[in-house]
């Protein structure tokens, strides 16, 4: 059975980011993309038309069937997709509410149009389903463009509780694409004494490696997952010197302030946005994550609010 991607889309920049995202994600993959589109809910008493409601929801329907049409128009050969279109109180509860309607695995939306001088620009929408979804969230840069497919997942992990999970998560992925897993942990410099830089590096690689050689240790001794550290004088530094190409995807984790198995974008999570370049994927925290070994050290390497 295929696995389906739910695309917030509108008729925008930030749409067609979400749906180039959605169709990289896709490409190579047995995945079908819902193409959702969230109209308000109306009554004769809410004011939202100026027409009377009649003529008015036939036009924003002709409207609807046509962006509809445009966006599907827009999805390449080889990848199923069909369009969706529901009314809703809000676009981030109508795109969750399609994603339970269809069983979907994650949900695909792009950045806010008025991004300027950064790749990812927090919109309502994205903001809302990046504190409440219980499903993965993909995020386009602004202007993504690439054709895909994936070629390598990076996931920014620390040694904090769920750590462990979020590897797994990004594991099963890179399995699934037989694609290549870097694990990237970022070094603070400014939060770490000189003296302790190497010993901080050697420790999150030897947790990594761990965590990677308990899941995945066929990929670990075949060279097709490594661990890397990145030092930088502050947490972007350090991500602006990772090493990233075409083909890329990163896999973030969630704030510990997660409830319920469900996302909550953290401080350190919202910094990398400003400076990430390649699609993000974000995961819900698990309910009962693994756990860091107790001698695990208040690290200044993180990956985001793990």
């Amino acid at each position: 059975m295929a696995q389906r991607f739910v695309v917030g889309y509108i008729a925008s920049d930030r749409g067609h980011d979400s749906l180039a995202l959605a169709s990289f994600l896709a490409k190579g993959t047995d995945t079908e993309i819902i193409i959702a589109m969230i109209t308000p809910e109306t009554s004769p008493y809410s004011g939202t038309h100026p027409l009377p409601l009649d003529d008015a929801d036939s036009i924003i329907g002709k409207q609807i069937d046509t962006w509809m049409s445009e966006a599907l128009a827009q999805v390449p050969e080889g990848i199923a997709a069909r369009g969706v279109v529901r009314s809703a109180t809000g676009e981030a509860q109508g795109l969750m509410d399609i994603a339970a309607e269809f069983g979907a695995a994650a949900l695909v939306i792009g950045a806010a149009t008025t991004a300027l001088l950064r790749q990812f620009t927090i919109g309502t929408v994205a903001s809302t389903l990046l504190h409440a979804s219980p499903l993965p969230v993909a995020l386009a840069p602004a202007g993504f463009a690439e054709e895909g497919p994936v070629t390598r997942i990076t996931t920014l992990f620390g040694t904090r509780s769920g750590a462990a999970a979020l590897i797994g998560t990004s594991v099963e992925s890179a399995l699934q694409r037989d694609v290549q897993l870097r694990l990237l942990s970022l070094v603070q410099l400014d939060r770490v004494p000189p003296s302790q830089v190497q010993e901080v590096d050697e420790f999150v690689r030897e947790f990594g490696g761990a965590v990677l050689a308990g899941r995945a240790e066929a990929l670990l001794e075949s060279g097709k997952a490594t661990v890397e550290t990145v030092e930088g004088e502050s947490l972007e530094a350090a991500l602006e010197r990772a090493d990233w190409k075409p083909g890329d995807v990163a896999f973030v984790g969630s704030s510990r302030l997660a409830q319920g198995g469900r996302i909550f974008l953290g401080a350190r999570a919202q910094r990398l946005l400003r400076v990430l370049t390649v699609p993000i994927i974000v995961v819900p925290r698990a309910a009962q994550p693994a756990e860091a070994p107790k001698s695990a050290p208040e690290s200044p390497a993180t990956g985001t609010g793990q």
